[in-house]
């Protein structure tokens, strides 16, 4: 077992958004969680990730290969996730944008962008790749980091459907290919990676 995450539930003020969630990550599994907008899909990545908004009230426990680390902090957690509206540095060019969170061998920037036929866009700036090519790049940066879990909240969102298929497929087969777990978050039945392991959000009226 890698992730483990028991009993979670997140309230905000008085309104209750996450109730007794419970989740079991192994290596190369891709879980889809899935729900309406403003159900609590990223506050319940963040709070995977060990960031708690104000306003909410957390509870449960979380666990990785059988240790508690609900009170770890971020950097002790071997997680990292893709925000729905992450960015690049704006004043690095890919590769800078890349090495600086490179926690790899100082060659693995260039050799992943080279396996995924990005090699050309080494020297872009960020304003100056399409979003496709940015989806790609961040999914690049966080196997970059090496964390064993991947948090992606709706990370196909806003690209085009002639697209979608090929950028999906560069994200699971790299994810799996690199040994990660990852929970992917979507409001989208096109979005879902594997049907059997789909978990689906209602909203708490």
């Amino acid at each position: 077992m890698m992730l483990n995450c028991k009993n979670i539930s997140i309230k905000y003020t008085s309104r209750n958004l996450i109730n007794n969630f419970n989740i079991n990550l192994k290596r190369k599994d891709i879980i889809t969680i899935k729900g309406s907008s403003g159900i609590g899909k990223t506050t319940l990545l963040k709070y995977i990730l060990g960031v708690k908004e104000d306003n909410f009230t957390y509870n449960g426990e979380i666990y990785f290969n059988g240790e508690n680390i609900t009170n770890q902090t971020t950097l002790n957690r071997n997680i990292s996730m893709i925000f729905q509206d992450d960015f690049l540095f704006p004043h690095l060019n890919i590769i800078q944008n890349l090495e600086l969170t490179n926690k790899l061998d100082e060659t693995k920037p260039k050799e992943l962008l080279e396996l995924n036929n990005l090699i050309h866009l080494r020297h872009s700036m960020p304003n100056n790749i399409s979003g496709g090519e940015l989806s790609r790049i961040l999914l690049i940066r966080i196997l970059l980091l090496n964390t064993d879990v991947v948090l992606l909240d709706e990370p196909f969102n806003g690209i085009d459907k002639e697209n979608k298929f090929e950028i999906k497929k560069f994200f699971f087969d790299n994810l799996i290919k690199n040994a990660k777990g990852a929970i992917l978050v979507t409001h989208n039945d096109e979005d879902i990676y594997d049907n059997k392991k789909v978990i689906n959000l209602s909203k708490n009226l």
